[in-house]
């Protein structure tokens, strides 16, 4: 059994076990699992393709403080989120504890700069994903307005 950090999608952080992908499928809740990995190539962010899924708050953080992206540019991670590590085989391997210590210090050390880019992000996300869906519906109301007549 290996100890990973799940970053769920309700915003929580949760320490869980695994005994190997298939568990971290399971856990992101998809077959097909994409990796992203720290810029010191010791964490493994496993998630699941990019997709229509909310925005990962603690997961991009986190990985806004491993990598070597600013707050600008790192990728907004969607959906749940997976932290592991690797041997120098790439075989999985489980967190220790001061790996997950220094993880959940990363999520809560952004600077104010850094909240406020990250927030300004999020919300045009936001907004952009309530414009796709405004359309969505009314193309999909459009398509069956022949129906009313």
């Amino acid at each position: 059994m290996f100890r990973v950090l799940h970053a769920s999608h309700n915003g929580h952080l949760y320490k869980s076990h695994v005994r190997g992908l298939g568990d971290i499928a399971d856990l992101v809740r998809e077959a097909h699992l994409e990796t992203l990995t720290s810029a010191d190539g010791e964490i493994d962010f496993w998630l699941t393709p990019p997709s229509h899924q909310r925005i990962n708050r603690n997961a991009t953080e986190i990985f806004l403080h491993t990598s070597t992206f600013g707050a600008s540019t790192v990728p907004l991670l969607r959906g749940i989120v997976v932290l592991a590590t690797h041997t120098s085989d790439g075989e999985l391997v489980g967190l220790t504890e001061a790996q997950m210590g220094r993880l959940i210090e990363a999520r809560d050390s952004t600077t104010w700069r850094q909240d406020h880019v990250l927030s300004v992000r999020y919300g045009r996300d936001q907004r952009r994903r309530r414009r796709a869906d405004n359309a969505a519906a009314a193309r999909s109301n459009a398509s069956l307005s022949w129906l009313a007549r």
